[in-house]
């Protein structure tokens, strides 16, 4: 036997059922696990400058980016970052191959630590010095095992292995090549 129902939907107690539309309202509104999306106060922070000043300082610092200058003093007193950061901005920019050859080795005699960019590395694995190729291979190995590389890797990336892997004269250089093509492709 059916309820008898009012004519405005209410059942026995006279009151309107809600649908299942407010009902998911109400419980979102009522749950601890609500977006920050939907919190206006936490919009409002995040719009405001000096949140904007403080997430570019921070990502500055976790990308290699140019430090703020208070973190500057404390991270890099010396400004060695700042000089390391312009001198790979130099071999990046270099306008023929032979001035981009030699700002690699410039770079290299300057600062023989490779940095954690991807990109970079990949550049150079296109050098015609096989001990700097060599070193480039090693630090992009290095930091495939440290589980460093990022998972967008440089689409040229693939290429310039299967370049060394059958141009170099090294055997070995060869193996490690395609040991990390394949690692990378996996």
């Amino acid at each position: 036997m059916a309820k008898d129902r009012d004519d405005n939907g209410g059942g026995f107690s006279g009151k309107r059922d809600k649908t299942w539309r407010e009902i998911d309202a109400g419980r979102a509104k009522g749950s601890k696990y609500h977006s920050r999306q939907d919190d206006p106060a936490q919009q409002k922070i995040e719009r405001s400058a000096s949140y904007q000043k403080y997430k570019t300082a921070a990502d500055a610092l976790f990308t290699g980016g140019e430090l703020p200058e208070g973190l500057a003093k404390t991270f890099d007193p010396e400004g060695k970052r700042k000089a390391q950061k312009q001198a790979m901005q130099k071999v990046t920019e270099s306008e023929t191959r032979a001035d981009w050859v030699k700002a690699v080795v410039d770079y290299l005699e300057k600062y023989p630590e490779l940095p954690e960019d991807a990109y970079f590395l990949d550049s150079l694995l296109d050098h015609p010095r096989e001990r700097i190729v060599d070193k480039a291979l090693s630090r992009l190995e290095g930091l495939a095992e440290e589980g460093k590389l990022p998972k967008k890797v440089p689409q040229s990336l693939d290429q310039r292995l299967k370049s060394v892997e059958l141009t170099s004269m090294d055997p070995d250089m060869q193996g490690r090549a395609k040991a990390l093509r394949e690692k990378l492709r996996a």
